[in-house]
């Protein structure tokens, strides 16, 4: 296998791991936003810092590594095209994102976790702080916005326009899932 393969699997590789860990951040996260439940609450919360911290960042790692070297290996540079300053630039967004908001919402939600648990219920001011309007932004914007990363690799959009709508495009969805997702869910128990 030469080099380029070799980087282009561990960039696919990355993704896939990038990927998977975000659905089950996504799952586990709603999941203890949307019960009644302190044991499921307590558990979803736990899953979130397991796929995120096991899953999604060495995702990232060989993302951030794969991706460096290949843009050296093939001699294209950082700025040279629409679609590959789009793909890093979302990931260098979606890490530091990941490590300050989302990060802090779904600590702060396992740190609460043992006090709910002590406390036999959720009370209303664990429900606050687990459900930051912040945090539910952020919750529902990882994916769009790895979506458009993956567009980018795959389909080379050469336009600054296409690139720019796709991530307004992915931006739109975010939105349109944060402010409906909860509506559904609310008073519902789980």
């Amino acid at each position: 296998m030469d080099a380029y393969t070799a980087l282009k699997f561990a960039h696919y590789l990355g993704f896939l791991t990038l990927t998977g860990g975000l659905i089950g951040v996504f799952i586990a996260e709603w999941r203890a936003h949307v019960t009644h439940d302190v044991t499921v609450f307590a558990e979803a919360a736990r899953y979130t810092v397991i796929f995120y911290d096991a899953v999604v960042v060495p995702g990232a790692v060989v993302i951030a590594a794969s991706g460096v070297l290949l843009v050296l290996h093939l001699e294209i540079g950082f700025f040279s095209e629409p679609w590959l300053v789009g793909m890093w630039g979302l990931f260098v967004f979606e890490f530091v994102e990941g490590n300050t908001l989302t990060r802090v919402q779904f600590r702060r939600t396992l740190r609460h976790a043992p006090e709910a648990t002590a406390a036999g219920t959720l009370t209303p001011e664990i429900r606050r702080v687990s459900r930051t309007p912040v945090g539910i932004i952020a919750h529902f914007l990882d994916l769009p916005l790895v979506a458009v990363m993956i567009y980018c690799g795959v389909a080379r959009p050469e336009s600054w326009a296409v690139v720019g709508l796709a991530i307004l495009i992915a931006i739109a969805v975010a939105i349109g899932l944060a402010i409906s997702v909860p509506r559904l869910h609310r008073g519902r128990s789980a």
